[in-house]
């Protein structure tokens, strides 16, 4: 894989004046505000409160520290907040530019400045903190802010020095770490810089809704083919951070175990080659740098999901590979349960996406693989097998081919609706059906859902709780809702694309499942639900809605049968050493997330890193000696993983399902003899 050009020593910066409006991109701001007024779901009025929005979110793009532009710029900022929107309309975007010219020389002068702060002494007993509460910063005078970086060149000095870094290594690595900032900043094209903008404004229009240059949108179509050479892991970005969204089934990070979502990639380096910071750093910047072909190797600097602010990140090394559908494909494994002297089996079909290679395999080109298709084989298999009830795993599962979600829904009922979708157009409302009426499996029923859980995936449990078919167990899933469709402005070689919101999805029922998620009936024992997670965590996302319902005949569980099986589940759960474990590790989550500042006094954050440690270490160890494992230290622990290392936590969930079904079965036999007798 060809290095980046931020990755070269040989910086070609982009001059100030092609840093202005050109005929294409004016051409790009009449056509999107055409499309989003007349074909987005939920079209907005650009005026001068949006206009102000506008404003207050390309300044968060731009500096969302707030530790480059000085309160003084922004006081000379403040003359354009409610014209943006009388700009926009005359397809200008002029002050973007003279905003980001602006913002380039703050950078450029901020850089020279830390390449002093980067060679000082830093005394690491005094006793001061560095906030990194974002939500409490403000716009600062230039002698706060140069207080505030002489805070950050400490910390970040600090956290190489726990790591036991070299100090002159340490200065090397923080030179080269702002350096790269300042050369990434100054190669960002006019097009680049007229894509933040413009995201600025169609964010506002709802998370999905976003502005692709050429570049972005050449991106877009690769991801959408699952041509994409790489790791497997879907990536988005928190603040300065490229965190991981969601693990993709079969590919090198699910393999390796040595990666999951939630965590923050903060610096990327290739194979024999130098490991290059990306905090700050654009999303698509780092995609390209992770992204390379089969075979090759990549390194990544990761901060665990429950890694407290300030920690020294882990290196992992990964090979990259095409990830294929037969990697994604559904797969069924069997648990038993003891009772008495004998056992009841039980099969778990795990379903990481709605998949089908149809159209390739019509061509001959690859083996037939689809999720109804492989799941009905499945299915029969399991019932050859002698189980007495099905779970099928959708966690983690962010979705897919909707008609694949339809299909696999029949499986499990007679016929009829499965999922309403309802477009920008007055009257624009399709029920999509199951017109199949055999039914592949009637017995007891399981659906495992996450907060990965997405998309289709939500369509097929909502359906299923629905008509009462199955029973929802795990956490509230994603919330993803919503329906978008990309949409070419321009014509010639170098095509811009919007990407908006047209349609949403709502259950048969006429709820939802935009924000809100599918809610499981059973809500697993395993730690606290963030509010903060999903689709309601973005900004702007659009909110839970209903709708009429459609024409079926809804179906509910047995009278006291969800009750009973909580009541079991959380008397099991409240002793299982796993879910004890699994508790902990969701409250030491939390509790970092509540940390507002980190102390630059080496001696104090030592032993909180120590406390923290211990801490995480004393629960494992609880947890690996109810296993009948020697207990692990912090160095030997990466060497010493659970049984089955990555399929150690879905055995964990996929036993506790079985358990489920096992007290739902003999819910439904007392109930049986209890009509019998009386």
């Amino acid at each position: 894989m060809a290095a980046l050009p931020i990755a070269q020593a040989d910086v070609k910066e982009v001059p100030e004046s092609e840093l202005t409006m050109t005929k294409d991109l004016s051409f790009d701001i009449h056509k999107t505000l055409f499309t989003l007024r007349y074909r987005h779901y939920s079209p907005k009025s650009l005026d001068d409160d949006y206009s102000s929005r506008i404003f207050d979110g390309y300044l968060k793009v731009l500096d969302p520290n707030k530790i480059y532009f000085t309160k003084e710029d922004i006081d000379g900022f403040e003359k354009y907040r409610n014209k943006i929107d009388d700009f926009l309309i005359r397809r200008d975007a002029e002050v973007a530019f003279e905003i980001f010219k602006v913002f380039r020389k703050r950078l450029d002068d901020r850089t020279k400045a830390v390449r002093t702060l980067i060679e000082s002494d830093f005394d690491f007993t005094i006793n001061e903190k560095l906030n990194i509460d974002r939500d409490s910063f403000e716009w600062k005078t230039p002698k706060q802010i140069d207080d505030e970086w002489r805070k950050r060149i400490k910390n970040d000095t600090l956290q190489q020095t726990m790591a036991k870094t070299p100090i002159t290594e340490i200065r090397e690595n923080l030179l080269r770490r702002y350096d790269r900032q300042r050369d990434v900043i100054f190669q960002l094209k006019g097009e680049e810089v007229f894509e933040w903008f413009m995201n600025s404004y169609t964010t506002e229009h709802g998370p999905h809704t976003t502005y692709m240059s050429h570049v972005t949108a050449e991106n877009f179509n690769i991801s959408i083919t699952l041509s994409l050479q790489g790791i497997g892991a879907a990536l988005n970005t928190d603040e300065d951070y490229t965190v991981v969204n969601r693990i993709i089934k079969g590919g090198p990070a699910e393999k390796s175990g040595s990666i999951k979502a939630e965590d923050k990639i903060v610096a990327v380096g290739q194979e024999n080659e130098e490991m290059i910071n990306v905090i700050g750093w654009r999303l698509n910047d780092v995609v390209q740098m992770i992204r390379g072909d089969k075979g090759t190797k990549v390194r990544l600097d990761v901060l665990t999901g429950d890694s407290a602010p300030g920690s020294p990140p882990e290196r992992i090394e990964l090979v990259r590979d095409i990830i294929q559908l037969e990697d994604q494909a559904a797969k069924l494994s069997y648990l038993d349960v003891p009772e008495g002297q004998g056992s009841s089996k039980y099969g778990v079909i795990s379903i990481p996406s709605f998949y089908s290679n149809v159209r390739q395999a019509r061509r001959g080109n690859g083996k037939l693989v689809a999720t109804t298709r492989d799941v009905k084989k499945l299915i029969k298999e399991a019932q050859d097998n002698g189980v007495e009830g099905l779970a099928l795993d959708l966690r983690g599962n962010g979705g897919g081919l909707l008609h694949e979600a339809i299909s696999l829904t029949g499986l499990f009922i007679d016929q009829g609706p499965v999922v309403q979708i309802v477009g920008s157009r007055p009257n624009q409302r399709a029920v999509e059906k199951d017109l199949d009426s055999s039914i592949a499996y009637d017995g007891p029923l399981v659906v495992l859902i996450d907060r990965y859980s997405a998309s289709a995936s939500e369509i097929f449990a909502g359906a299923m709780q629905d008509y009462g078919r199955a029973l929802i167990v795990g956490e509230r899933s994603f919330g993803k809702g919503t329906v978008q469709s990309p949409e070419q402005l321009r014509e010639g070689g170098r095509k811009s694309t919007i990407k908006y919101t047209n349609a949403q999805f709502f259950r048969i029922s006429g709820s939802s499942t935009q924000h809100k998620g599918v809610i499981p009936d059973l809500k697993l024992n395993s730690g606290r639900e963030d509010d903060e997670f999903g689709e309601r965590s973005y900004d702007n996302a659009l909110p839970w809605t209903e709708t009429q319902a459609a024409n079926y005949r809804a179906g509910s569980l047995p009278i006291g049968l969800v009750s009973s099986l909580s009541s079991k589940h959380q008397n099991r759960s409240n002793v299982s050493p796993a879910f004890e474990y699994l508790r902990k590790s969701s409250d030491r989550i939390f509790q970092n997330k509540e940390i507002k500042s980190i102390s630059l006094n080496l001696e104090v954050r030592q032993a909180e890193r120590d406390n923290r440690e211990q801490a995480a270490l004393s629960d494992l160890n609880t947890y690996r000696k109810s296993l009948g494992l020697e207990p692990v230290t912090s160095d030997t622990r990466k060497d010493n993983p659970l049984p089955d290392e990555d399929e150690h936590w879905n055995k964990v969930f996929h036993q506790e399902a079985a358990e489920i079904l096992h007290d739902y079965n003999k819910h439904q036999s007392a109930l049986v003899t209890k009509l019998t007798n009386s």
